[in-house]
């Protein structure tokens, strides 16, 4: 029955035992297609297994639970539920009251109902192991498995094992014999029809392939995987797939087809709300658009890849402590069943017992205190490495908006050497001019033109030192910061930045155009900021004005600066950033001083522009605001303190 049949059913039938049927098939149906809809209905299967007494139905639900839990890498919780189906599963008494047996096995007996159980529940415990890196012990699972399979002759579970066992040797290296498990595995699916794995199969035996360096055949293997997976349904194993063959060719050049793949896959994982998937596909898709030197886009898919692993940050930690916690987890369980042999013997061996526990609480005290500082050691690298990225993100948005002023300045210092070159090519034909007059022999005439070539000269350094001026402010933005604060001029400072910023919008799209004035108070006195920060921010909020005209009828934006003074006399400056935009909707002004948050469409913005400007104006213990109204533009207001003011 398809699964919105099986939907119907569940909501029209009263039959507890039947919605628990139900239940089972779904989460077979949602188990590589939507984890988190799988766990919802294995969970609703083992309540209603705990109320209607059925214990192997009780184990056949936690064994699910188990393997889902083991792919979206909740190990200890996996390892749980693993460890209490198998308990169960494990005691033949539960053989005699398995409700509708026929649902579960194809012959009839509750002894092979129980056995099916246990040989999931051993094989999930395989997987479980080989998530975490334990390959040996998970091979040592997939041999008690297949000897256990060899009373119960499970067609379906002997392919299992043998793409299990390729997958561990994989990842210990062997790809001989990786290689030959994955080829039984891919001949038994075939032989009796059970494909449901057999994309993944493609995928894994393609990997081989690749870390061989035959990329041809990796390639024919990828693409063979995705289409059994389009053809089978399975999201998450197709999206493998696609993120197989954009890496692929990545590495060989092709960036147009590995971007169209890495795409798919992002959907595909979009579709099924699988965050691992994605941030594998946006890692991919911003290390393409880094080889295709599309900044923007590259450092939007970063910043996706960057969010999402934000949110996972808890749960990674929390993940390499549950890996380096799995052994011990499993070591006190078997501790547990030995303690029940201990009691049994403590009467004669009384003193060695004792001895004994003294020595365990010593053991576990040692390995307590290992943990601990392996911990702190994960927690301190941790740390580390997100001050890195930190740091990385906002020297990449410094160098965002680099390229922007950049642009501007290419225009302003044009214009003072199109007046060198015209000086220098005028005053060369006055030169000229010159020469003939003297042959001639009028004085006057000659006099008159040495004087005007005399002009020109004394106006070619002035402009030479205008475009000098200019280069020098350039190389004084694009300098890492000193963090030292001098006196600057307020004034020239944000009548510099307002043409830089029009020009440098200018020279990326010619068909901008806007208006734009500057209001500036004569009587401003020079304040103590460091003014390549302060500089930033007014590139900024300027930048961010043009845009949010852009488009509209009579675009104007408008830069003002005043002197203020506080009620006890103290002189203190506020600018302002005025636009005639569509304004700021209310829903999101609490949030646009918020890191990575952007308005702007996909690939144009990195969301790090305003929350610097925030922190730099912070850091001058000043204060940046917004007044906005929806239809009637926008003003950014900074607002440098008192302390700041030089009178």
């Amino acid at each position: 029955m398809h699964n919105t049949g099986l939907k119907v059913k569940l909501q029209s039938t009263q039959n507890d035992t039947v919605k628990m049927y139900i239940h089972r098939q779904l989460g077979l149906y949602y188990q590589e297609r939507n984890r988190f809809s799988a766990i919802e209905h294995y969970e609703a299967q083992l309540q209603l297994a705990r109320m209607l007494k059925q214990k192997i139905w009780e184990a056949e639900a936690l064994s699910r639970l188990g393997y889902v839990s083991s792919l979206i890498q909740n190990y200890p919780g996996s390892l749980n539920y693993l460890l209490a189906a198998r308990e169960l599963a494990s005691d033949p008494k539960y053989e005699m009251n398995i409700w509708n047996i026929a649902v579960l096995t194809d012959d009839g007996k509750a002894s092979s109902v129980r056995l099916s159980v246990l040989l999931d529940i051993n094989n999930h415990l395989g997987i479980l192991n080989y998530f975490v890196g334990n390959y040996e012990k998970a091979i040592e699972y997939y041999q008690e498995v297949a000897e256990l399979n060899k009373i119960r002759q499970d067609k379906i579970m002997n392919s299992m094992l043998h793409m299990n066992k390729g997958e561990s040797y994989f990842g210990l290296g062997q790809y001989d014999l990786a290689e030959t498990e994955l080829e039984k595995a891919l001949k038994f699916s075939k032989s009796f029809g059970y494909l449901t794995y057999t994309g993944l199969i493609y995928w894994d035996i393609g990997k081989i392939h690749e870390a061989q360096g035959n990329k041809i055949e990796a390639e024919r293997l990828y693409k063979l995987s995705v289409a059994t997976n389009i053809e089978k349904d399975s999201p998450d194993f197709l999206g493998e797939g696609y993120l197989a063959l954009a890496n692929l060719y990545k590495t060989s050049g092709s960036l147009d087809s590995s971007y169209v793949l890495a795409h798919k896959a992002l959907f595909t994982y979009r579709s099924m709300s699988d965050s691992l998937g994605l941030i594998k596909a946006h890692s991919t898709l911003a290390s393409l658009f880094d080889a295709k030197s599309q900044v923007d886009s590259a450092y939007y898919h970063m910043k996706e890849g960057a969010t999402i692993s934000r949110t996972l940050n808890r749960e990674e930690k929390l993940k390499e402590f549950q890996v380096i916690g799995l052994n011990e987890q499993l070591k006190l369980k078997e501790l547990e069943t030995e303690k029940v042999l201990l009691q049994s013997r403590i009467r004669m061996y009384g003193l060695a017992a004792g001895i004994g526990v003294l020595l365990l609480i010593s053991i576990i005290t040692y390995r307590s205190n290992l943990r601990q500082r392996k911990d702190k050691t994960i927690i301190e690298t941790s740390y580390a490495n997100l001050k890195a990225t930190q740091t990385q993100l906002i020297q990449q948005e410094k160098l965002a908006s680099l390229g922007q002023l950049t642009a501007g300045i290419a225009h302003e210092i044009q214009n003072p050497l199109n007046f060198v070159n015209n000086f220098s090519e005028v005053s060369e034909e006055m030169l000229d001019e010159l020469k003939e007059e003297l042959e001639k022999g009028d004085i006057k005439e000659a006099t008159a033109l040495a004087n005007d070539v005399k002009e020109n000269l004394q106006k070619i350094p002035h402009h030479g030192k205008r475009a000098d001026a200019i280069v020098k402010g350039m190389l004084a933005h694009s300098r890492s910061s000193s963090g030292e604060k001098v006196l600057t001029d307020l004034n020239v400072l944000a009548d510099e930045y307002l043409r830089l910023s029009y020009h440098g919008l200018r020279a990326k799209d010619k068909s901008f155009n806007a208006d734009f004035s500057i209001d500036l108070d004569p009587t401003l006195q020079k304040v103590n900021v460091v003014p390549q920060d302060i500089g930033r921010v007014l590139l900024n909020l300027i930048n961010n004005a043009f845009q949010a005209v852009n488009g509209v009828e009579n675009p104007k934006v408008t830069v003002k600066t005043r002197g203020i003074k506080s009620p006890s006399g103290d002189l203190g400056i506020q600018i302002t950033v005025s636009d005639n935009g569509p304004g700021i909707p209310d829903s999101i002004k609490d949030k646009i001083f918020q890191p990575f948050f952007t308005t702007k469409p996909t690939g144009e913005g990195t969301g790090l522009g305003l929350s610097l400007s925030y922190d730099i104006v912070k850091a001058h213990a000043g204060e940046l605001k917004v007044e906005s109204k929806e239809g009637e533009g926008s003003t950014f207001i900074i607002h440098l303190p008192f302390s700041n003011s030089i009178l």
